[in-house]
């Protein structure tokens, strides 16, 4: 694990608290030119890409997942899911003093949510475990948030853009909302899916995630 003492001098500077960055510590690493390194996983625990975070930039994993589980998973309470490391520090950051992360795991996914990876780590934990996703407020988070909603509850079901409406293809049938209205609230009243799945993104609409407040 990392330092905790000394920090990442990226996240120093971008006004991460050490106690964030503690939560966050195991799955992070500099390189030496002072990015930030995280590496994500296949199924077999073989790395097979990174994300990675500079002053200018940040690349998202295309593939794979990184799981950091602070609490163990038969006490955590919530699980945390998100496209990238750096979103949920800066998640964490804006809450840490309203929301006890001590029960909390979290789950990156890269740019590529595999279904089979995914699932994988939400089955080691207890049914009662909270689910947030944290995918943004572009229509390619909003749809990932309800195929993790769908996956969780066992189903499945595709998407599909026409014109400016979003189509899903949910048991069979197909369900058309206008793109402005679709969300995963919406999605799961017009299909009739109880919602068990949360999704954490800024109020500001305009903001698509956390780390676009740095």
């Amino acid at each position: 694990m990392n330092a905790v003492k000394e920090g990442f001098e990226l996240l120093d500077s971008l006004g991460i608290s050490r106690e964030v960055q503690h939560l966050f510590s195991a799955g992070l690493r500099e390189d030496a030119r002072g990015r930030l390194i995280a590496d994500y996983r296949d199924e077999k625990g073989r790395v097979v890409d990174q994300e990675i975070l500079a002053v200018t930039n940040q690349k998202l994993s295309s593939c794979g997942i990184l799981h950091l589980p602070p609490a163990l998973p038969e006490n955590a309470r919530t699980l945390y899911i998100s496209d990238a490391i750096m979103h949920l520090i800066f998640m964490v950051q804006r809450k840490i003093g309203r929301i006890d992360f001590s029960y909390a795991a979290f789950l990156m996914v890269g740019a590529n949510l595999d279904k089979n990876l995914l699932m994988m780590v939400i089955e080691r934990y207890p049914k009662k475990v909270k689910i947030h996703t944290l995918f943004g407020h572009s229509l390619i988070g909003r749809i990932r948030d309800c195929k993790v909603q769908h996956w969780v509850k066992g189903l499945d079901g595709s998407f599909r853009v026409a014109g400016n409406k979003v189509v899903a293809i949910f048991k069979g049938k197909e369900f058309w909302m206008e793109v402005g209205e679709f969300s995963l609230r919406n999605h799961c009243r017009q299909v009739g899916l109880r919602q068990t799945v949360s999704t954490c993104k800024p109020i500001d609409k305009n903001i698509d995630n956390f780390y676009s407040f740095s």
